[in-house]
């Protein structure tokens, strides 16, 4: 390598001189690419801020863009809401789906607990199968004398929705296509509430359950 020293024998090559009007226009262009990428960056910050989480807790009945901005987030998710500022029972449903999938306390309060998880979900997402690939699980696990059967009272009891979520009068939730109960059969046969909102483990332990139990833990035992 011969950096910038003249090699002995030869004549240094001279280099072409820029003309006036294609340095001015070069410099002009440098100048206007500067221009675009400091108008762009406040807008990319502007979008961020847009989708950001507000900071005051969230529960059911609350309005406004900070619902919004929730609803956005869950959806991010795949929750599939309609983005209209109210946190309304479907809202609430996929905060209290996030918070089981999460293994948080479920309570369908956004506060700084589940605010914090949202902001930050690692692998924790509101992904469900088709009503079609949950029939076949089901089919798949229980015997053929009880696939019917069980389809039927799972379709009951949950809309074959693996991250449904029920409610009941004396404060217990029910979790997943076979609704497991965390006041005893949640504990029981699957341990965490992001088991039992995972379809194909929730299934399992359904066909546990009967096996123990018959059809009698379910609400829908006569579908």
């Amino acid at each position: 390598m011969f950096g910038n020293r003249s090699i002995p024998g030869h004549r240094a090559a001279t280099r072409p001189r820029r003309s006036p009007r294609r340095a001015a226009l070069s410099t002009a262009a440098v100048v206007l690419l500067a221009a675009a990428g400091a108008a762009a960056l406040p807008a990319a910050q502007a979008s961020a801020a847009t989708s950001a989480l507000c900071s005051t807790t969230l529960s059911p009945g609350a309005s406004g863009s900070c619902v919004s901005a929730l609803q956005s987030r869950l959806d991010q998710l795949g929750a599939h809401l309609t983005v209209d500022g109210s946190f309304g029972p479907a809202t609430r449903n996929a905060v209290e789906a996030f918070q089981g999938r999460a293994d948080l306390a479920v309570d369908g309060i956004v506060g700084p607990a589940t605010r914090g998880r949202l902001d930050s979900p690692g692998s924790v997402n509101l992904n469900t199968r088709s009503t079609a690939q949950i029939e076949t699980m089901i089919r798949q696990t229980f015997p053929d004398n009880l696939e019917d059967k069980a389809i039927r009272v799972a379709r009951c009891e949950s809309g074959l929705n693996e991250i449904a979520v029920g409610r009941n009068t004396n404060g217990s939730r029910d979790f997943g296509v076979f609704q497991f109960n965390n006041g005893g059969t949640l504990e029981s046969y699957l341990g965490t509430t992001s088991r039992a909102l995972d379809a194909p483990q929730n299934i399992a332990a359904a066909y546990r359950l009967y096996q123990a139990r018959g059809w009698q833990p379910w609400t829908c035992r006569n579908a």
